[in-house]
Parts: structure tokens; sequence; C-alpha cells
């Protein structure tokens, strides 16, 4: 290995990883009996999570970009508890900005939907929860249509991870942004591991092309699998098959886990 990439995977080890590969996955919240939560009005609630409705069309801006990656899957995104003793209950979104609030329906698993809005974008909204910062966590959700509940495509968790970079890359500290960068970004560097929750303990993932397969390294904890992003002998076909510890299939989590 040369000298500036030893250098440089010691920077990213010390420096970036924790960044990108802390990630929990948390139950979604318990509410099948309604497809769509009630809206209602969050003005009373105090240190309400939020982030810049301009800084989530970055990731709508991703998804135009890289849609070749996933073409057949529509864009969606969710909110994820950031404990797995959380729940979703309840929870309430919007666009808020002064004499402004406009409801964005939220789905009982937590999916929602943005669109562009020039009076949201001209009055820099915040795009508002009723619950406390840090509470919740934002993910990309993209799902080609067809696939098992316990089946990902690999192109769509590079989708993922190109959306969830584009939103969140101004939160990291500059040094720790800019050495992202010069590895060649989380979703393309073998130097940056990103790891992807589930909500339950994980048996085994394999990815599958064709006759070729391949062990996917789980954490740990056995809550996240570490998919090829960066592996272009991968093609965006590949098929990961998740399978669960207690021998039930179930749905991965829907996010790439870049974590600030």
């Amino acid at each position: 290995m040369h000298l500036p990439r030893l250098c440089l995977l010691a920077a990213l080890s010390t420096c970036l990883l924790p960044a990108m590969a802390q990630e929990q996955a948390a139950a979604p919240g318990d509410a099948a009996n309604q497809d769509m939560q009630q809206i209602v009005d969050v003005q009373g609630t105090r240190d309400p999570d939020l982030r810049p409705y301009r800084t989530m069309l970055k990731g709508l801006d991703a998804y135009a970009d890289h849609q070749h990656l996933a073409p057949d899957a529509p864009l969606r995104f969710m909110l994820i508890p950031a404990t797995p003793k959380a729940r979703l209950d309840g929870v309430t979104l919007h666009l808020s900005a002064d004499n402004l609030s406009i409801p964005i329906p939220l789905a009982a698993d937590g999916g929602f939907i943005l669109t562009r809005d020039k009076t949201a974008y001209d009055a820099n909204a915040d795009l508002v929860s009723n619950k406390k910062r840090a509470t919740l966590r934002w993910r990309a959700d993209i799902h080609t249509p067809g696939l098992p509940p316990n089946v990902r495509r690999l192109g769509d968790l590079r989708l993922e991870c190109e959306i969830r970079w584009a939103v969140e890359q101004d939160d990291l500290p500059f040094v720790r942004r800019n050495l992202f960068r010069l590895a060649g970004g989380p979703c393309h560097s073998s130097l940056i591991h990103v790891p992807y929750p589930v909500f339950r303990k994980l048996l085994a993932v394999q990815a599958r092309s064709g006759e070729r397969t391949l062990d996917i390294r789980i954490t740990e904890d056995r809550q996240r699998y570490v998919p090829p992003l960066h592996d272009a002998s991968w093609d965006d076909n590949t098929l990961l098959t998740i399978t669960y510890d207690d021998g039930n299939m179930a749905q991965a989590a829907p996010a790439a886990a870049l974590r600030q």
C-alpha cells in the first residue's frame, strides 16, 4: 500500500468511520391499522426535530442525477426512531416557516413523499416534526417494485446512499467532510464502510449476481450489514437476500447508514 493511501486510511479510521458506521435500527410505530397519520398542529412542541427544506431538496436532486441506479424505484423518505424503544405513534410533519405551515402526510410505517414547493423554498421553510430534536432519523427509502421483503437490490442501496450523502454531507465537520470527499465519497470508496440497519438480528446476508455469490459482512451486533457499494464488479441488479436468526423473513430497514 502506498504511503499516501495508508495515511488516508489512518485518517479515515480515526475520524470518519464513526460518522458512517454507528447506526442502530429501531422498530417502526405500531400503527398498521392506519393508512396515514392524522395531521395536527405542532406549534406547541419544544425543541422540535427539523431539517431545512432546501437541504432536503438536495436529496431530490441526487435522486434525479443517479436514478439510473434504480430506474424503476420511486423516491420516498422515511422517519425512523433514534432508539429501539421509541415509536412513531403520533408523529406529524410540516413544512414550517413564518406565516407558513404545510402538512406532509406521513404513512403508518414512517414513510413520506417530498415534492418541490416554490412557496416553501422561497420562505426558507424547515421540515419539522412534533418530536424533540434527535429523537428521529431521516432516511431515503428506495425499493424497486416486485422484490420480496427480505431481498434488497444493490442499485437501490447505492441510490439511497447517494441521496443520504447529498442531504447530510454539509452537516459533517469541515475536516471530516473533506476527508470523505478525498476518499471518493462514502458511496464509492473501499475505505469507507456504509452499514445498513435492520430491525431484527441477522443470521446471514448473501449477494447473488447470476451464478456468482458473496457472503456479505454483518456487524458484530448482527443488526447491520455492509454491501459492496463501491465494487463495480457487482452490478446494480445484484440481489442481497437477508436471513434473520429466528428463521423468519422480514423487511430490511429502508436506509443507507450515513451517520453524523
